[in-house]
């Protein structure tokens, strides 16, 4: 899936997309409240997402229990911010969760959302219970991320445009995240005349992300085709994906 500068791009069109033609949200019927404790037993935290005069997110500011001033203000992430729509007044801007599963919530400040994809990418921060605050967190895995405690791992599922989709487990070891498992269906780019994807498994093996399997899919077919298998015990690349050209 696309990364970097071409994820960026991608977001913009979306965010143009999404916007295109469509009236502000009216400010009184943003959600932009929120209270929860970020340990079990602990007091809640209030959390109030801050929008500028076009209705777009700029931060979240956190509170304790019935103070007047937050004591921490996260701004947004760089880059594209939620600008709020006529739709969007059931639409949550914040989200928690254990993250990094030390056992205190995290929060998740809603940076996009384009609904007829799924697709909903955070400005995730951690809290850090040393230092009593939020910390910016860029390493959590940030589009649609779910967390599974019992095993210290965060799935992610993302929809794309046409067809294609990608599912990625990470694993939460030595503080950080590492990619351990991803499966979907891509863009094929081998030949632009004609219109088919490729479906993939990749698993963590030796250290490397290997691809164990790999499906062409051409458009019209994707009806009648199984679901993907990926093989479990795979302990090597699958004997029809291409080897890898020297120097590359």
């Amino acid at each position: 899936m696309a990364t970097g500068v071409a994820a960026r791009m991608i977001l913009a069109v979306l965010f143009l997309q999404a916007q295109d033609g469509l009236k502000l949200l009216d400010r009184a019927k943003a959600h932009t409240d929120y209270s929860f404790p970020i340990r079990t037993g602990g007091e809640p935290f209030r959390f109030h997402v801050e929008l500028d005069e076009t209705m777009t997110v700029t931060g979240v500011s956190v509170f304790r229990g019935s103070e007047s001033r937050p004591f921490q203000t996260l701004p947004m992430c760089k880059g594209i911010s939620e600008q709020l729509n006529e739709y969007d007044s059931e639409l949550a801007l914040l989200d928690h969760a254990d993250l990094n599963f030390d056992g205190f919530e995290d929060v998740e400040l809603l940076q996009f959302f384009h609904p007829h994809l799924g697709t909903k990418v955070f400005c995730i921060f951690t809290w850090d219970n040393k230092s009593a605050r939020f910390q910016y967190a860029p390493a959590v895995p940030n589009p649609n991320p779910v967390a599974h405690p019992e095993n210290k791992t965060i799935t992610v599922h993302q929809d794309w445009m046409g067809g294609a989709y990608a599912d990625t487990i990470y694993h939460w070891t030595g503080g950080k995240y590492a990619i351990t498992e991803s499966s979907g269906r891509g863009y094929a780019i081998d030949d632009p005349n004609k219109c088919h994807f490729v479906d993939h498994c990749e698993k963590l093996i030796r250290g490397k992300l290997v691809t164990t399997l790999m499906r062409p899919v051409m458009c019209g077919e994707d009806d009648d085709i199984p679901a993907l298998e990926c093989p479990a015990s795979a302990r090597k690349a699958g004997r029809n994906v291409p080897k890898p050209r020297r120097g590359k």
